[in-house]
């Protein structure tokens, strides 16, 4: 009595329930295009680049006023005191003056025109007396940068009036219908005027004009540029050719500072081992070798414990000594937990108390990270034990592509770098993966190291 009804005719079965129906698919949404780029015959004059070489190029007259004014002056001052004693060394510092014309040239290059151009190797300041007079006076970079000096006076009258000129026909001429009725006699004197259709014409004329102008306004101001671009790279930063030699020259430096550096490594390993850890096992083999008679013919077993005992001491002594050479090497805190510990680990085991400071985003690489580790315990050794101070500090810091070290203290000061020392043995340290290394240490301190490792990764 309660059976189903049948299906309608002509309709389907009903689907088992244990049949899945099939996923509806889903077309994913498209992504949303880019928005297109500026078109049109105008589109460069709403970029930055084109306002930002415009702006150079007016800041070249006054500039090139100042340069051309400051060489002038102090190379004729200079040249004419030759014959006094001042006369030199104030040649040499105008000379160097032109290095100061380069930076601020190539650093305006860099904001205004998007040009990055490499410094000239700096200035030596070894040597004294006239050794560095004569070689500030051969000092090609300076002389350079004095030269461009002069040529910018010219070429900054050419280059503001072309830009000037020409930015102030084009829009004046673009604009004109919006302002030429208000002249005195109108566009025309009046010997002859225009009106009704020949002055739209005219007016349509002007605008056509200017809006040519306007359209090729992007090539000139680059075109112009390109002259402001090319002065930089052939007077202010080095041709490739030098920049290829000095970098062969620094990769010989690093790598001879590189074998020096394992040299006096494997030295110390060496003089550590054999002064060391090597002279207690010695100690160790012979206490045993002697407990070891003395069990066989002695029948009391208390003289050869004394034995066991102090070998048990060399032992335990060896194995710290082991330990002090292996974390001398690469301290396994280093490798597992970066600079931040090992430092921390280094300024605890320190007599002198230091404040640390280490900030770091990201590990350097391992080779700089273990060169700014060995640097900081040197450094702190040689804190300890020559500087008499009360206090240290070590600060860490990453700027970009290098990471810089500073390293200080309170005592006496007076710090020297010599030959084998331990100070020439950190710049080598430092040399070795092209960094740099900068010591103040005046009498009475504070003393104070700076390190710069690269760490482009």
């Amino acid at each position: 009595m309660n059976a189903p009804f049948p299906p309608p005719v002509g309709s389907a079965p009903e689907a088992p329930s244990s049949v899945v129906a099939p996923p509806i698919l889903v077309a994913p949404a498209p992504a949303p295009s880019p928005r297109p780029a500026a078109r049109g015959p105008f589109r460069e004059l709403v970029r930055a680049r084109v306002w930002k070489e415009t702006l150079h190029l007016l800041l070249d007259l006054p500039i090139g006023i100042a340069w051309f004014t400051i060489v002038v002056t102090i190379v004729a001052t200079s040249a004419g005191l030759v014959v006094t004693v001042v006369g030199l060394p104030l040649l040499a510092l105008s000379v160097l003056f032109g290095r100061v014309i380069g930076d601020v040239e190539r650093a305006r290059a860099r904001a205004l025109l998007d040009l990055d151009r490499p410094a000239f190797v700096p200035f030596g300041r070894a040597g004294s007396g006239w050794s560095r007079i004569r070689a500030a006076l051969g000092d090609g970079p300076g002389w350079m940068g004095l030269a461009y000096g002069v040529v910018m006076l010219p070429w900054g009258i050419a280059a503001f009036t072309i830009a000037v000129t020409w930015w102030s026909m084009a829009l004046g001429l673009v604009s004109s219908p919006a302002w030429a009725w208000a002249l005195p006699d109108g566009p025309f004197s009046d010997s002859y005027r225009l009106t009704g259709a020949g002055l739209v014409g005219y007016d349509v004329a002007m605008v056509l004009i200017g809006g040519l102008m306007l359209y090729l306004t992007p090539m000139v101001i680059h075109g112009l540029a390109s002259i402001d671009r090319a002065l930089v790279r052939g007077m202010l930063s080095p041709s490739r050719e030098a920049q290829l030699t000095e970098r062969v020259e620094q990769l010989q430096v690093s790598r001879t500072a590189s074998v020096e550096g394992a040299t006096a490594e494997l030295r110390r390993i060496e003089r550590d081992l054999h002064d060391g850890a090597q002279q207690r096992l010695v100690g160790l083999a012979m206490d045993l070798g002697l407990a070891k008679e003395r069990l066989a013919n002695d029948p009391d077993p208390a003289r050869a414990a004394e034995l066991v005992g102090r070998a048990h001491d060399e032992a335990k002594q060896a194995i710290a000594e082991l330990r002090n050479l292996v974390r001398g090497i690469q301290p396994s805190v280093l490798t597992d937990l970066g600079l931040d510990p090992a430092l921390s680990a280094l300024a605890a085991r320190s007599p002198v108390p230091v404040e640390l400071d280490v900030q770091l985003a990201d590990r350097p690489p391992s080779a700089i990270e273990s060169a700014a580790y060995f640097v900081v315990a040197e450094s702190l050794a040689n804190i300890a034990k020559h500087s008499r101070a009360q206090r240290a500090w070590v600060r860490v810091r990453r700027r970009g592509d290098v990471l810089s070290l500073e390293i200080g203290d309170d005592g006496a000061g007076g710090a020297v770098e010599q030959a084998g020392g331990g100070l020439a043995g950190l710049r080598d340290r430092v040399t070795a993966v092209e960094g740099r290394l900068r010591l103040t240490s005046p009498a009475g301190g504070p003393t104070v190291l700076l390190v710069e490792l690269p760490c482009a990764s």
